[in-house]
């Protein structure tokens, strides 16, 4: 559309007659030219809904295309529509939107602050943001500025103690992206808060205390699943402390999954200690042995084998011990 024309169009949404201005609303949408966007700051004080609707629709469509300041006029507005169409237009921009945001945080909606928020604390000045929200009324912002990138490892510890469920999630969790210890104390508090565990097994093997056995003591699942994989990560042997701590606290179903694949003398002469020890669960006992198929061919394996069922009177041990038994005499062993 040639300039002429435009202005034409722009000039238009002035028009007494209201299908003419809807007609010039038309226009200016299917032609999407950016500049068109002035001749619809002033419908945002329009009676006509309608009309203000279609204001808010322009400043979405064409105000990133503008510049930043094309929303200081949302941003100011008294109409809480307008503001809040500001505040999510925020992130759109690639230029420093922090000016506007500025406004918006203020705002007593809590739309337009948190949105102010996410903004500034993308910007250049993240960090100052990231410490001054630490301590906002509005949880919400209290996350953000613990997920931002200006926020460090001391305000991550600190925010593991927040008052609010969400805030704590997200601190743990930027704890451990950001590949740093948790104490026994904060996963101590956070494990009687009801927080998911998952984040805390790296640090709970490492530190290798009192968190890890209570986490290993409810383990099942996935999670149990995820702490077996994470100690085969940290264990090599039988003399690392994790191991040592859940031997000594007899949690050997968590135990005996990370012994599962690894032979030597020690792991076998324990693996057998745990099968005979009446205290264990018998379904476990039975999962010791079962676990010994693959190694059917193994002359040790085969003898022991034998050897245990001499003397075993459970019946589900014998079947899974006869199954193995079985497995060594097809080898001829």
């Amino acid at each position: 559309m040639a300039r002429g024309g435009l202005d034409s169009e722009i000039a238009r949404l002035k028009h007494r007659d209201v299908r003419q201005r809807r007609r010039a609303i038309r226009v200016l949408f299917d032609t999407d030219m950016p500049r068109a966007l002035e001749g619809f700051v002033p419908l945002l004080n329009d009676k006509d809904a309608w009309f203000r609707s279609k204001a808010l629709e322009a400043h979405r469509k064409w105000a990133p295309k503008q510049g930043v300041e094309s929303l200081r006029t949302l941003a100011t507005h008294s109409w809480l529509d307008a503001r809040r169409c500001a505040a999510n237009l925020l992130g759109d921009f690639s230029q420093d939107t922090t000016e506007i945001a500025l406004l918006l945080i203020e705002d007593d909606d809590l739309t337009c602050t948190r949105k102010a928020a996410e903004a500034l604390l993308k910007g250049e000045e993240a960090t100052k943001y990231s410490a001054e929200f630490q301590s906002h009324s509005d949880s919400a912002i209290r996350r953000l500025a613990v997920l931002s990138k200006g926020a460090n490892a001391e305000h991550r510890a600190a925010a593991l103690h927040d008052a609010n469920q969400g805030v704590c999630e997200a601190a743990l969790q930027a704890v451990v992206d950001n590949g740093e210890s948790l104490s026994e104390d904060s996963m101590k508090e956070m494990l009687s808060r009801g927080l998911n565990s998952a984040p805390m097994l790296a640090s709970a093997v490492h530190n290798a205390g009192d968190v890890l056995v209570e986490i290993a003591e409810k383990a099942d699942g996935q999670t149990l699943k995820a702490l077996v994989k994470e100690l085969r990560f940290q264990c090599d042997s039988l003399e690392d402390k994790a191991i040592k701590l859940l031997l000594n606290h007899e949690l050997y179903v968590v135990a005996g999954r990370w012994m599962q694949g690894k032979k030597n003398k020690e792991i076998d002469a324990l693996r057998w200690k745990i099968i005979r020890d009446e205290s264990v669960d018998i379904i476990e006992r039975a999962r010791f042995i079962e676990r010994l198929i693959g190694r059917c061919g193994e002359e040790e394996i085969a003898k022991e084998n034998r050897l245990f069922l001499s003397e075993c009177t459970e019946e589900l041990l014998r079947i899974s011990a006869e199954n193995l038994s079985t497995a060594s005499t097809e080898l001829g062993l």
